[in-house]
C-alpha cells in the first residue's frame, strides 16, 4: 500500500493497461496448467487447486480466500503456502538479476516481477532489490502495479475454482450435499469478498496521491515530499513486516510425509506463470 503513494493515478491506469496481456496471458497459463499437472501427478484435488490459486494469482493471498470454500485441510493449505513461500523467495532473490541479463527495458523487467513472483510482497521485495541494484524506479512502478492488476484475478478465479471443485465433488454427494455446496457458491459470490482489502487500499493511496498532485498548490512540494517519504521509507518498514508474516504462516510440522511431487507441481506451474508472462512481454514491449 505505501509503495501507492508514489504512483498517481493516471500512471496506475496506463501502466495497468499496458501489462494486461501480460497479466492474462500467465494467469490463464497457470489455471490451465496447474490442475492437469495435478492430476497427473496424483495430488488431492483440494490441494491442486490451492497451488493452482497461489501460483497464479496472489500467493498466501489466493490460498486463504479459497481454502474455505472448498473445504481444504490444513495440510494442503501448509504445502499450498510452503510452495508460495518456496518458490516466492527463490524468485524474489533471482529474478531480480535473472531479468536484468534478458530483458531489454525496465517496463518488461517490472512485467516480469509481477507475474513471476508468487505473493504481493514477495514481488514488492523483489523489485525493490532491483531499484536499489540497478537504480530502476521505473521498475518497481510497473512491478507494483502489474503485481496489483494479477491480484484483481481473485474476483474471478476463486470463484471459478470454487465452482469447478463443487462439480467434482456432486458426482460423489447425494441430493442434501450438493444442496449444501449450492447454498455456499452463492453466500461467496460477491466482488467485496474477493477482491483483498489491501488492493482497495492500494487504488486508494494512488488516488489521495493524484488528487494532491492536482489540487495543491502552495502545499505542493510538502505533500509530495511526505507522499515520497511514505513510498520510499515507510514501504520498506512494512515489506519487512510482510515477509515475516509469510515465513511465519508456514508449519513445518503439518509438511511430514508429503513427498516431492507437491512441490515439483508447484515448481512447474511456477515456471510457467513466469515463462507464459517473459514470452509474451518480450512480444509487446
Amino acid at each position: 500500500i505505501a509503495v501507492a503513494a508514489k504512483l498517481s493515478f493516471v500512471e496506475l491506469l496506463s501502466t495497468g493497461s499496458q501489462g494486461l496481456p501480460v497479466v492474462i496471458a500467465s494467469v490463464g497459463a497457470g489455471l490451465a496448467f496447474i490442475p492437469i499437472a495435478g492430476r497427473f501427478a496424483g495430488l488431492p484435488k483440494e490441494m491442486t487447486l490451492l497451488l493452482t490459486a497461489g501460483t497464479s494469482i496472489c500467493g498466501v493471498t489466493a490460498i486463504t480466500a479459497l481454502a474455505p470454500a472448498i473445504n481444504a485441510s490444513n495440510r494442503d493449505i501448509a504445502v499450498a503456502v510452503a510452495n508460495t513461500v518456496a518458490f516466492g523467495t527463490v524468485g524474489m532473490i533471482c529474478y531480480p538479476y535473472l531479468f536484468n541479463l534478458a530483458c531489454t527495458s525496465s517496463e518488461q523487467v517490472g512485467m516480469c516481477l509481477g507475474v513471476a513472483i508468487h505473493d504481493t510482497s514477495q514481488v514488492l521485495g523483489s523489485a525493490m532489490s532491483y531499484k536499489e541494484t540497478f537504480s530502476d524506479e521505473l521498475a518497481l512502478k510497473v512491478a507494483a502495479v502489474t503485481k496489483l492488476t494479477r491480484n484483481l484475478g481473485l474476483a474471478i478465479a476463486i470463484p471459478g475454482l470454487t465452482y469447478f471443485h463443487s462439480i467434482e465433488q456432486r458426482k460423489k454427494l447425494d441430493a442434501a450435499d450438493v444442496k449444501q455446496h449450492s447454498d455456499t457458491i452463492s453466500g461467496l459470490a460477491t466482488f467485496q469478498k474477493y477482491v483483498p482489502s489491501f488492493l482497495i487500499a492500494f487504488i486508494g493511496m494512488s488516488s489521495l496521491r493524484s488528487c494532491g498532485d492536482f489540487f495543491l498548490v502552495q502545499d505542493a512540494e510538502t505533500f509530495q515530499k511526505t507522499m515520497d517519504y511514505i513510498g520510499n521509507d515507510v514501504s520498506k518498514y512494512a515489506l519487512g513486516t510482510a515477509m515475516a508474516g509469510v515465513g511465519l504462516s508456514t508449519s513445518a510440522s503439518s509438511l511430514k510425509g508429503v513427498g516431492w511431487k507437491p512441490f515439483a507441481v508447484g515448481a512447474s506451474g511456477a515456471m510457467v506463470v513466469g515463462g507464459t508472462g517473459f514470452v509474451v512481454s518480450s512480444l509487446i514491449v
